[in-house]
This record gives C-alpha cells, sequence and structure tokens, in this order.
C-alpha cells in the first residue's frame, strides 16, 4: 500500500495548528472568564449573573476555536458548515426571540441593577414590592396580597419608578384656617410638625402660604419622611391636635 507523503505532511501540519489553536482558545477562555467575573464582581452584582457570565464568555471563546479547528480540517468545506450553522442559529433564534429578549434583559437587570429585591417600583400600571428577579421574569407583590409577573423585556422598553431607591420621600398636605379672628403664622405651623414622630428632621417641613379666600387661609405644607402613608397620617393627626378648627386634607 502506497502512502502519499504530501498528503501525510499536510494532514500531521494541521493536526499541529488544530492543537495550537485548541492550546490558545483554551487559555483565552479561562482568562476570559476570570476576567468577566471579576469585572462583574467590581460592580457587585449577583453571584449567580457572575458564574453565568463568565461561563457564556467562556464557552463563546470555544466555540470560537471549536470553528477555528473545523476551518483548518475541512478546508473547502468549512463555508457550507458555517452556513450551516448560521441557518440553524438563525431559525432557533427567530422561533425563541421573546424569550432570548426576556433573558438578556433579565441579565442586564441583574447586572446593573436599577431596583433591588425589597424594593417597591411602578412599571405599565403596576406596583409592588420585588420578590425575585428572575433571567426571565421578576415578580412583584402588590399591597393588596396578590403576584405580578412582569417580563423583563418590558424594563428595557418601558419607564420604571423606583419608589424606595431613596431613604425618604417628600409628601404634602393641605392646611385650612379661619383667618379672620386670629391669625395662624406659618412658624407656629412648622413649630406643630416639629416633633413629629416619622417626620425627617432634615430636610425640614416647610409651610407656604398660598391664598386667602372667605377669610380663610391656605396653607401648602411639604415633609419629607421614610414612609410617606405613617408619616402624613403622623402629620395629619399632629395638625388637627393643635388646630381643631382647621381643615387638613392631602396634597
Amino acid at each position: 500500500m502506497q502512502i502519499d507523503t504530501a498528503l501525510l505532511v499536510d494532514y500531521a501540519a494541521r493536526t499541529i495548528w488544530a492543537l495550537a489553536v485548541v492550546v490558545v482558545a483554551l487559555l483565552v477562555a479561562r482568562a476570559m472568564r476570570r476576567a468577566t467575573m471579576r469585572m462583574l464582581a467590581r460592580t457587585r452584582a449577583q453571584a449567580n449573573v457572575t458564574i453565568l457570565l463568565g461561563n457564556l464568555a467562556q464557552v463563546t471563546v470555544l466555540v470560537v476555536g471549536i470553528l477555528a479547528v473545523l476551518a483548518i480540517y475541512t478546508k473547502d468545506a468549512f463555508g457550507w458548515i458555517l452556513t450551516s450553522f448560521s441557518v440553524i442559529g438563525l431559525v432557533i433564534g427567530l422561533s425563541l426571540q421573546d424569550i432570548l429578549k426576556n433573558f438578556f434583559a433579565g441579565v442586564w437587570v441583574l447586572v446593573e441593577r436599577p431596583f433591588r429585591i425589597g424594593d417597591t417600583i411602578e412599571i405599565v400600571g403596576a406596583s409592588g414590592i420585588v420578590e425575585e428577579i428572575a433571567f426571565r421574569t421578576t415578580m412583584l407583590k402588590t399591597p393588596d396580597g396578590r403576584e405580578v409577573i412582569i417580563p423583563n423585556a418590558l424594563f428595557m422598553t418601558s419607564s420604571v419608578t423606583n419608589l424606595t431607591r431613596f431613604p425618604q420621600r417628600r409628601g404634602t398636605l393641605w392646611l385650612i384656617v379661619d383667618d379672620a379672628d386670629k391669625p395662624i403664622g406659618a412658624d407656629e405651623i412648622a413649630a406643630a410638625l416639629a416633633k413629629v414622630t416619622g417626620l425627617a428632621n432634615e430636610p425640614k417641613p416647610t409651610v407656604e402660604l398660598r391664598s386667602v379666600s372667605d377669610g380663610k387661609a391656605h396653607y401648602l405644607i411639604s415633609f419629607w419622611a421614610p414612609d410617606r402613608d405613617s408619616g402624613a397620617s403622623a402629620a395629619v393627626q399632629a395638625l388637627r391636635a393643635r388646630f381643631p378648627q382647621g381643615e387638613v386634607h392631602a396634597g
């Protein structure tokens, strides 16, 4: 049996190149995984996201290495193989586009963290406490005890209001008092709010006289509180106790 020396040399050369590509791909894949995880760790991303994206970076490099090895051995047929993979990938991508869109949006939410578990958010008419952030959906618990499941893709295309991003929220009240017999000054109203439990000391509550009509003064009161509803309730009680002749209602 006669052996084609040229063919053998060509095969040996391709094998050497393929082994070199495999070694380089393994080293680069490992370095990419470490670099990606290190970068995400600096942003304090969740551990499961850090591991997932690190593994995805590693797999991406390995896939490129496999394609390079196929190119070395298949030569002229590589174009056909690459086209086949492209068509298959396109079909899968189109059939799973909604799932993939929600998946990558979930990764973005977990990495960027526009909100965290325990935050209260509003989006597309839904409001509630964030109970769980998964790769495809985010679960909210509404004030009346219902669960709302939000596809993560909505966070990429809709406005999200994080109601608990900052430690304090601003609230307003109206105080309407009879100003004809005994005028009431803004300082007196502010003093009634100074010791109310539940209101922030800084910034201090502000009182502004907005109008006087039919002998009644209309004061707009602004305050900051960790819990705006409970703070407003405490402020209303304090104002009604101090000015029983006045009317107090939400701003």
